[in-house]
């Protein structure tokens, strides 16, 4: 049994419905740059849940049953990570499943944050990271780069790509500071919709993309509605903005069309830099070969980097509000503060 350290679970569930990705995380109790994962899992969305989110969703409002159901999933997890994981797991930092997401009107919601977890587990929780940020006047995201800046310094860029892609600077390297961060484009929440129309989960290593045909005037379209929204990214505004767009598209066309957008608007934001990809996107080999033919330098690590980052940053973002540090990046979100963020529920 590893008992070095302060050991964190960090839960993601991103925008694009998959599952939720579950980092156990060892950190030196008086400096975050050093760390260890001890173990990682991920969990599928149950069906019925998953239909329960994408109703919420749609609902745009809150729903107290998805709230419940949510946290009673996750102490399922975090149960089965348990026994899997011979570790003690001293803290957990639960992400939550996003909503929906409006900061101009300082309001932000992420379903499951509930205090049940802490009581029915009996450990710490820390969750509701986004809130203080947009009721301080930023956006609540991103938070990743702090987790860039500690955890992966060697870089220039981090680069996620998710249910939505975003990205972290350096100074230039990410240890000496974060230069700017912020979200580039929705990705896999509209790959994967399309891929669902196939009958699969996603599109496994672009294939279908691949093959079908790039629509030049869609490309452009959409390309040129991402690049002026001064709007936060978010599921709703991909519902309304980027799917009619694609609607009349076969889902192969679709999948051709959306990824050369996603690939433009990536290697645009990026440049050269030397950048860690990670996400599902960094498996999706044709949108990666269409980003670097774009002059960017991507690095594709090792698949535990690649599918558990965020769970990882996660854990790190739970353990400095835990220790009253700062976790969340205000030259980033817009708030102009730098702040510990996030509600912490004990047993």
């Amino acid at each position: 049994m590893y008992n070095a350290g302060f050991n964190v679970l960090g839960l993601m569930s991103g925008t694009s419905l998959d599952g939720m990705d579950a980092a156990l995380v060892a950190f030196h109790p008086e400096n975050s740059r050093d760390w260890k994962v001890l173990g990682v899992q991920f969990y599928p969305y149950p069906r019925e849940l998953k239909e329960l989110a994408q109703q919420t969703y749609r609902q745009g409002k809150k729903s107290s049953a998805f709230d419940q159901a949510f946290a009673a999933w996750t102490v399922d997890c975090v149960r089965s990570f348990a026994q899997t994981h011979d570790v003690e797991i001293h803290l957990i930092g639960h992400h939550g499943q996003t909503i929906f997401h409006d900061p101009v009107h300082k309001f932000t919601y992420q379903a499951g944050c509930l205090p049940s977890i802490a009581e029915d587990l009996a450990i710490p929780v820390v969750t509701n990271f986004r809130v203080q940020d947009v009721l301080l006047g930023g956006q609540g995201a991103p938070l990743v780069p702090m987790g860039d800046h500690l955890m992966f310094g060697e870089y220039e860029c981090c680069l996620n790509i998710g249910g939505f892609a975003n990205y972290s600077f350096g100074k230039p390297l990410l240890a000496e500071g974060i230069l700017a961060a912020g979200d580039i484009c929705p990705v896999n929440a509209v790959l994967n919709g399309q891929a669902e129309l196939l009958g699969q989960a996603y599109d496994t290593g672009g294939n279908w993309a691949a093959s079908g045909t790039v629509f030049e005037d869609k490309v452009k379209i959409l390309v040129g509605a991402i690049q002026s929204t001064e709007e936060s990214l978010g599921y709703e505004w991909m519902e309304e903005h980027i799917n009619p767009i694609l609607k009349g598209l076969s889902p192969v066309d679709a999948l051709a069309t959306y990824t050369e957008v996603s690939a433009r608007i990536i290697a645009e934001r990026i440049g050269p830099r030397k950048t860690l990809v990670t996400g599902g996107g960094a498996k999706n080999q044709h949108l990666i070969s269409r980003i670097s033919s774009l002059g960017a330098d991507l690095v594709v690590p090792s698949e535990q980097i690649i599918d558990y980052k965020e769970a990882m940053i996660f854990a790190l973002l739970a353990a400095e509000r835990f220790d009253g540090r700062p976790n969340v990046l205000g030259q980033t979100t817009g708030s102009g503060l730098s702040h510990s963020s996030g509600s912490i529920f004990y047993p």
